[in-house]
């Protein structure tokens, strides 16, 4: 399989579906898979008229890990991901992950590259590198305990037991528990909500939080007013009066 078959993009409305498209395989990360997905995401980037991102897998998974066919092959899928870590670093635009299922240790890093998850209601997450005898190279052992939780990240990851989708909204893991039958509509609706908002703003906003949540409280309010005011200052006047029209106007 190729990496353009591995990896399916789809332009709508300003947002980019990309779609993780091994599903005979769960979508199990392949050397093919990860090329198309730093070619999609690069595609992404550089397409002005892309304001949003939506990442989901085909079939019944998102993403069951490392694809181990490969691995006992003698593949290294692994080998220089680098090229992957860093689109994801690059990416300036909102990545929204819509789970359609198990999001799997390499796949639940995938995930954790978004910006928020929506899952199926039969969606389930896990880390089993402790289960296989490895260790987390894609921000697992970082990114999950910011988001769950330290001691739930800790079990996760010891453990080694999948949790299912309403766990993972309790935890905060994702933000909306959808029917397998509606998830990806519903991903879509926020992601065009998004697209359909001002693009420096949203872009601004999001490296806002980014950054700041890297530092103190303290520093990330003076990094706030530091970038705020200019942007703001610079803002004409009657389209920011306009646009607050169309808000009000939709929130009736």
């Amino acid at each position: 399989m190729s990496a353009q078959q591995a990896v399916l993009t789809e332009l709508s409305e300003g947002v980019m579906l990309i779609t993780l498209n091994r599903p005979q395989s769960y979508n199990a990360i392949s050397r093919a898979l990860v090329d198309g997905l730093v070619a999609a995401m690069r595609q992404a980037e550089a397409d002005d008229t892309v304001r949003a991102i939506v990442m989901t897998g085909a079939g019944k998974a998102f993403c069951a890990g490392v694809d181990l066919k490969e691995l006992s092959a003698g593949d290294d899928v692994l080998a220089d991901d680098d090229e992957l870590q860093a689109v994801f670093s690059a990416c300036s635009k909102p990545l929204v992950g819509a789970i359609n299922g198990v999001a799997v240790t390499g796949g639940l890093e995938l995930a954790l590259h978004c910006d928020f998850l929506y899952a199926a209601d039969n969606a389930r997450f896990g880390d089993t590198h402790a289960r296989v005898g490895l260790m987390p190279t894609w921000g697992m052992s970082q990114k999950l305990s910011r988001i769950v939780g330290i001691n739930r990240a800790r079990e996760m990851s010891l453990a080694g037991a999948l949790i299912d989708a309403q766990t993972a909204l309790d935890w905060g893991l994702v933000n909306k528990v959808c029917s397998a039958e509606t998830l990806l509509q519903e991903t879509l609706a926020t992601a065009r909500q998004i697209a359909g908002n001002q693009t420096a703003a949203v872009s601004g906003i999001r490296k806002l939080v980014n950054d700041g949540w890297q530092t103190t409280l303290a520093q990330g309010l003076a990094i706030e007013d530091e970038r705020s005011r200019p942007f703001n200052a610079a803002q004409d006047v009657s389209v920011m009066a306009e646009r607050l029209g169309q808000v009000k106007k939709s929130n009736r």
